[in-house]
């Protein structure tokens, strides 16, 4: 869609990472560089300039791959990690 292609575009012109959260049935990740903590309540992912925490229940890993990922379970909770205080990769 052109609506998510200058949205998720940075003012260097270099595309963003994207993501979509379903509550109740977990989420799409683009651009997703590495995996950090990964529980059934929690998992780190990793973009090249950013961190997210997502938090929920049941989470599971579902696919991964080239930079795709997508997650099952009911997402409660996202959360962009700062490195300062976080320990983001940011």
């Amino acid at each position: 869609m052109r609506i998510y292609d200058e949205l998720f575009k940075d003012p260097n012109d270099s595309a963003c990472a994207r993501c979509v959260i379903v509550p109740s049935g977990g989420g799409y990740f683009e651009g997703v560089r590495a995996l950090g903590e990964l529980s059934t309540e929690k998992i780190v992912v990793y973009f090249p300039r950013q961190a997210v925490e997502i938090t929920g229940t049941d989470l599971a890993i579902k696919k991964y791959y080239e930079g795709d990922l997508q997650i099952g379970g009911k997402v409660s909770g996202v959360r962009v990690l700062s490195p300062e205080t976080d320990g983001g990769k940011g």
